[in-house]
């Protein structure tokens, strides 16, 4: 993103003046969080939201888009919650998945699918997701050209819910 967008986005999404923004990304080395931090930290814009943990504990100022600032719910609109004063903004949420969780579940879901390849509406092949990704990185270039050359035989791909023996052949 070029300078002056940059300078525009920060300008819309806080309220401030041009020249404010352009001090403030300026002091920050062009980096958007720390320019709000900045920002934040001189008084000149209303507290952000943040779902960010921080080393004083969770910080929650639910409805300070209603403040003016712009920002609800604690995103920013940059793709970044909101920091406290003094906190680090890349810890970790509070009450959402952990990273443990989202690969437990991430693990779970690459057995649970298929990848499906389909041919004048038959299936030929059919393997669970994470098989799939192990051929896949294991031989890329095999798999990439095996890939391709399907689609030119009239092959279809797609990801589908296996059926669960457990649940009486229906899938969760």
């Amino acid at each position: 993103m070029e300078h002056m967008d940059m300078i525009d986005k920060l300008r819309e999404k806080a309220g401030i003046t041009r020249e404010e923004a352009a001090d403030a990304l300026t002091r920050a080395d062009w980096d958007m969080l720390e320019a709000l931090v900045i920002l934040e930290r001189e008084g000149r814009i209303a507290p952000l939201t943040s779902s960010v943990v921080t080393s004083e504990g969770s910080g929650s100022a639910a409805g300070a888009g209603a403040r003016g600032n712009g920002f609800a719910g604690g995103y920013n609109g940059y793709g970044y919650a909101g920091a406290q004063p003094g906190s680090y903004a890349g810890g970790t949420r509070a009450g959402g998945p952990g990273f443990s969780d989202r690969i437990r579940t991430l693990a779970k879901n690459s057995v649970v699918y298929s990848f499906m390849v389909r041919r004048n509406g038959k299936i030929v092949i059919s393997l669970p997701v994470l098989v799939f990704l192990i051929i896949l990185l294991a031989a890329f270039r095999i798999t990439a050209a095996a890939l391709l050359i399907g689609l030119f035989c009239g092959c279809r791909y797609n990801l589908e819910k296996r059926d669960d023996p457990q649940n009486g052949g229906e899938g969760e």
